[in-house]
C-alpha cells in the first residue's frame, strides 16, 4: 500500500501546475509568533540564517543545516497555511512552537465551502533545481494506517480518520517561490491541481466512500 501511495502521488505532483508564492507571503512567514514559542533564543539564529539565506543568497551555515530543517518546514507550513488561507481556506490544525516535527500531518483546514476537511502534508526545500523528496522505504506516509495512527497527532486531537478526511500533498520550493501539489479523496488516487480555481471547490474530486 505505502508504495503505491508513494507512486501515485508522486504522478499526480508531476503533473500539477507550479504556482508562484508572493514574496510578501514568504517574508510574512519567515519567523513564528514570538509569544507562541517555547525556545526563542534557539529559534532566533535559524531564522535569521534562513531568511539570510532566502532574501540575501547567502549560504547556509553548514553547523545550522541539520537544526534548520525543522524551521523550515515550519516555514513551509505556515506559507502554504497562508496561500490557502487566501483562497478562502480555514485553518482548523497547524503547529505554531517554530520547529516541524514529529509523525503526523501538518494542517488540517476546511476547503472554502467549509464542507471538507482536508489533512495537509508539506514537504519543502531549499534545494536550486528539485522538488522536496516524499518519505522513502518503510514509511507508511499517506497512508491511511498513518492518517489512523496513534501518533498522528491532528487527527487525534479532532477525533477524524482517514474516511472522515480528503487528503492534500503540498511541494515548496522555498527558494524559488514556487510550490504545487495533488488533492485525494482516496490516498491511492490523487488527482494533480492543475489550475487555481481547482481549490476553491473539490466538488471534481473523487467522493469519499461511504
Amino acid at each position: 500500500m505505502a508504495a503505491l501511495v508513494r507512486a501515485a502521488t508522486l504522478r499526480a505532483l508531476r503533473n500539477a501546475a507550479q504556482f508562484s508564492i508572493p514574496e510578501e507571503t514568504r517574508q510574512a512567514n519567515l519567523a513564528a509568533t514570538p509569544e507562541l514559542v517555547r525556545d526563542p533564543e534557539r529559534l532566533a539564529p535559524l531564522e535569521a540564517a534562513i531568511k539570510a539565506t532566502l532574501t540575501d543568497g547567502a549560504l547556509l551555515p553548514a553547523a545550522l543545516r541539520s537544526s534548520a530543517v525543522p524551521v523550515l518546514g515550519n516555514i513551509a507550513e505556515a506559507v502554504v497555511e497562508s496561500l490557502l488561507g487566501d483562497r478562502g481556506w480555514q485553518p482548523v490544525y497547524g503547529d505554531d512552537q517554530g520547529f516541524s516535527f514529529g509523525p503526523g500531518i501538518d494542517l488540517l483546514m476546511m476547503d472554502p465551502t467549509l464542507a471538507r476537511l482536508v489533512a495537509i502534508e508539506v514537504k519543502s526545500t531549499i534545494q536550486p533545481g528539485r522538488w522536496p523528496r516524499l518519505a522513502r522505504g518503510r514509511s507508511l506516509q499517506l497512508t491511511p494506517e498513518w492518517l489512523n495512527g496513534p501518533g498522528n497527532t491532528g487527527m487525534v486531537e479532532w477525533g477524524v480518520r482517514s474516511d472522515d478526511t480528503f487528503l492534500m500533498v503540498v511541494q515548496v520550493q522555498l527558494r524559488s517561490r514556487r510550490w504545487r501539489c495533488c488533492l485525494a479523496g482516496d490516498p491511492i488516487s490523487p488527482r494533480p491541481v492543475t489550475e487555481e480555481r481547482q481549490l476553491e471547490d473539490l466538488d471534481w474530486l473523487v467522493p469519499l466512500p461511504n
